[in-house]
């Protein structure tokens, strides 16, 4: 627990580190260059193509979707505890995400795209994503998972960047946000479940 801590601290540090870079310096030079790479010269028609495909199957709507069918899957099945983590995961992340969006403003690299880019919602809920399933899993399944997260991850983020909708900061930040929610939410999910039980009488099958 105190790993966990000491991590995410570390990572909220560098998480509004980006978020003052965005506030400050929100076309800073790095960002610029590292974008106009990304669409003019990666962005070709394939890879253009291929980050978009990548962007609509791991679309935020839709894996936030998937969490919460997990969720309520879990649920349902009686176990509380995963459903709860699951379920707030999803929700806190989204609710961050959105948070940080309208109050940052930060333009995107292409005015193609609606709404904010600061941080990217598709590399926050990728990782709230796939780090959730880590730790709810069965440990028979982590390994497949632990090679399939960090892939999934990276794709998701150079995608985003690739097809303009974010700069490099954006994504980073974004994974920053993810991963410090899902923290968080493991210290204290079990006071959640707690409150829970105590109020409704439910508890995990043993």
């Amino acid at each position: 627990m105190k790993d966990i801590k000491i991590i995410t601290y570390t990572k909220a540090v560098l998480f509004f580190m980006l978020l003052f870079i965005a506030v400050l310096y929100p076309n800073n030079l790095f960002d610029y260059i590292l974008s106009d790479i990304a669409t003019s010269v990666v962005g070709g028609v394939i890879f253009g193509s291929i980050g978009k495909a990548i962007s609509y199957i791991l679309h935020d709507k839709i894996l936030l979707l998937l969490m919460g069918m997990l969720g309520l899957f879990l649920f349902f099945t009686k176990n509380y505890k995963k459903s709860i983590f699951i379920l707030s995961t999803a929700f806190f992340g989204s609710v961050l995400a959105l948070f940080f969006k309208n109050v940052i403003h930060r333009s995107r690299p292409l005015d193609i795209y609606d709404g904010f880019s600061f941080p990217s919602g598709h590399a926050t809920v990728a990782t709230i994503f796939f780090l959730s399933l880590l730790f709810i899993v069965n440990s028979n399944k982590v390994d497949i998972l632990k090679k399939i997260t960090p892939i999934a991850i990276v794709l998701i983020c150079v995608s985003r960047v690739i097809v303009g909708a974010h700069y490099i900061t954006d994504v980073v930040a974004g994974v920053l946000l993810g991963s410090i929610v899902v923290d968080l939410v493991k210290i204290f999910y079990i006071n959640i479940y707690t409150i829970f039980s105590n109020i409704t009488g439910y508890e995990d099958e043993k």
